[in-house]
């Protein structure tokens, strides 16, 4: 339940600190609950009687219009048009109060739900569980015509060791780590083909017919896994990610689910109803090179439980993990933190640091990774490095080139190996990923400039031509960014919903025509990734004398269009790498206020201050 527990934990925070969602006519708003009991206990996923009828009230005061799994798939394919305000009612796990508590209601209220089983449990359940249904209920409250019966899997509704370290994550959304070896695709794929295969089995035997839905157990799947669902005759695939469903593609393979947890009251529900479960994000970005310690496992756990406190302590809900290693603190990269052949490992550690991560805090995960300054690349093929016309003026990090192949076929294959070995919700590009004005005369860039334009790239052509310069600057733009839309391409065929997050110099939001100098542009961000994550540092920038002025006319550039803020996260320093100190609680309380105060939603803090208070 680790994972419902994660997106529970979001869902409360939405309530908490909300914010409104532009909503669309054929949105359709999924609920997600389990056990419903008058003593919910210790368990956050069980609701009262009480509280789920106030729940339904506030849907029927409210213009909500309950609908089926039928009548979302016909919407989802553009075949139907739904009622105002459609929501879709849906219990997990077969608890045996859906017969007893909810079937009533819904008979009641003429809402029709749907109800999602692990097969194998009405044979043999954990003993954990408590009472499920039986196939004469199920059966009966099918024939009703209100309650539509989805798979929850046949046998996969449980965890398996994932990493060297015996984390354990939800089997179907990971490759088994066993025997002292990663689990293939090719054994990964065949188990996930024969859950599936003997899930419509047994619904097929039991009621006559197969299951349209599959509910994925934990909120945990991949594109493999969709591929097989709908290879086996699934017609619609349900996940546990927060936000509405809109029609098409999307809202047929992984629609999204608010989970109901903790008994919420209705007011408490209607906020939640009202955002959707999304929540502002405030995030940390952590750096593992400070948690791993070569010398001591022991001392790497220690270091990683004061983090974690930490963590937990400030109210984070997201972080940016360094998934490389850059031990000298150059930012030229030599290795990585996860299994992968495309790059140099330093240790397997990023798997375990998310568990450790999700299991304690149930944090959103972003891998915070590394491009173009990957030294292993331009040490095995110098040709592939950016090449500035006199070396003087080359940047402050040693990069690969953007318009090589070879490179970004590399880093694809790093990123494919990310993705397969570690359960993350996105990726946040390094800030490696620029060129300078003086950049980019590399074999690779010229070849793609001549292909282009027919000319030879020289700077005196530059010089002499200011719109073939001004072509120049958006290609190098472009090609910055396409590598950065490849890799997160290549990172989905793997991981479908994996959010993209990416570093901004402040100098693009305050002076747009940076962008010759850096081959960055904020409106291409905006419209590119999930989140533009501006490097909102004032102390570096030297702003001494008036840091709060600065960052006010760095979030009124950059909220200018109000809607900026949604899809605009600013990061904020906690050190001052120029004194060698770290920032005041008061100062850092300061410059959030000063933000919020112009409209910002979400903050971001850099470093973390994990060995001290």
């Amino acid at each position: 339940m680790n994972r419902k527990v994660w997106i529970s934990l979001l869902c409360l925070l939405g309530v908490l600190f909300s914010f409104s969602l532009p909503a669309a006519a054929n949105d359709v708003l999924i609920l997600c609950y389990h056990d419903v009991a008058e003593k919910p206990g210790n368990n956050i996923y069980t609701v009262t009687p009480a509280a789920l009828r106030s729940h339904l009230d506030y849907l029927k005061e409210n213009g909500y219009t309950p609908i089926s799994l039928e009548e979302y798939i016909a919407a989802a394919r553009g075949e139907e048009k739904l009622p105002a305000k459609p929501v879709m009612l849906t219990f997990d796990d077969g608890y045996q109060s859906f017969y007893t508590e909810v079937f009533p209601v819904l008979k009641e209220y003429n809402y029709p739900g749907m109800m999602a089983i692990v097969t194998s449990w009405l044979d043999y359940a954990p003993a954990d569980l408590g009472p499920l249904l039986t196939w004469q209920q199920i059966r009966e409250m099918e024939s009703s015509g209100l309650i539509t019966i989805a798979s929850h899997s046949h046998a996969a509704h449980r965890f398996t060791i994932i990493n060297p370290q015996g984390d354990r994550g939800p089997l179907l959304g990971n490759l088994q780590y066993k025997e002292g070896k990663y689990e293939s695709v090719t054994d990964y794929r065949q188990r996930v083909v024969s859950d599936f295969a003997a899930t419509q089995t047994v619904l097929a035997r039991e009621l006559g017919h197969t299951a349209k839905a599959l509910v994925w157990p934990f909120g945990a799947y991949t594109q493999l896994t969709i591929e097989e669902a709908f290879a086996a005759g699934f017609e619609a695939c349900f996940a546990l990610n927060d936000g509405v469903n809109r029609p098409g593609k999307q809202a047929l393979e992984e629609a999204n689910r608010i989970i109901i947890t903790n008994n919420p009251s209705k007011k408490r529900f209607a906020q939640l109803v009202n955002t959707a479960g999304k929540a502002p994000v405030k995030a940390a970005q952590l750096d593992l090179d400070i948690i791993y310690d070569p010398d001591s496992a022991a001392q790497t756990e220690e270091n990683l439980n004061l983090a974690i406190d930490r963590l937990l302590g400030s109210g984070t809900n997201t972080v940016y993990l360094q998934a490389f290693s850059d031990e000298s603190g150059s930012g030229n990269i030599e290795s990585v933190y996860f299994y992968t052949t495309a790059a140099p490992v330093r240790a397997d550690l990023f798997s375990h640091a998310i568990a450790r991560l999700r299991a304690e805090g149930n944090f959103t995960i972003y891998a915070w990774l590394p491009t173009l300054a990957a030294q292993w690349i331009i040490d095995e093929n110098p040709d592939a490095a950016v090449v500035a016309y006199e070396a003087k003026n080359l940047g402050w990090y040693r990069r690969a080139t953007p318009f090589s192949p070879e490179v970004s076929d590399r880093l694809a294959a790093m990123v494919t190996d990310l993705v397969k070995y570690s359960d993350i919700n996105g990726i946040l590009f390094q800030d490696d990923v620029y060129l300078n004005d003086f950049e980019d005369f590399s074999p690779a860039a010229k070849q793609v400039f001549k292909a282009e334009t027919g000319l030879e790239l020289t700077p005196e052509l530059l010089k002499a031509n200011p719109e073939l310069n001004d072509r120049w600057i958006k290609m190098k733009t472009n090609a910055l960014t396409g590598l950065t839309v490849k890799l997160q391409a290549t990172a989905k065929e793997y991981r479908t919903n994996l959010g993209s997050a990416r570093n901004i110099y402040p100098i693009l939001i305050t002076e747009p025509e940076a962008e010759e100098w850096l081959g960055q542009n904020y409106d291409q961000y905006l419209e590119t990734y999930d989140y533009t994550v501006i490097m909102a540092y004032p102390y570096l920038e030297k702003e001494y004398e008036d840091p709060v002025g600065w960052l006010e006319e760095l979030a009124t550039a950059a909220l200018k269009n109000p809607q900026n803020a949604q899809k605009t996260v600013f990061k904020l320093q906690t050190y001052d790498w120029n004194k060698n100190r770290w920032l005041s609680a008061d100062e850092i309380n300061r410059f959030t206020k000063a933000l919020k105060k112009k409209g910002a939603i979400h903050i971001a803090y850099y470093p973390e201050n994990v060995f001290s208070e």
